[in-house]
């Protein structure tokens, strides 16, 4: 999601997120992972997300 700059911090991605964390909850889900932008991480900040370093990643495109 990237809205556009005159609508960005009006509660919407906030609102999402929210119907998401319901959604996963409801359907058996334990964990949501996300790979923030820096631009978006005080959203997932605010929204209780937390930095974690047990993650892994290996770029293919090389």
């Amino acid at each position: 999601m990237d809205p556009r700059p005159a609508q960005r911090n009006k509660g919407a991605g906030s609102s999402l997120l929210g119907a998401l964390k319901q959604h996963c909850r409801n359907v058996g889900f334990d964990t949501l992972i996300v790979w923030p932008s820096e631009r978006s991480s005080p959203l997932w900040q605010r929204s209780g997300f937390q930095p974690s370093e047990e993650l892994l990643e290996l770029p293919l495109d090389t």
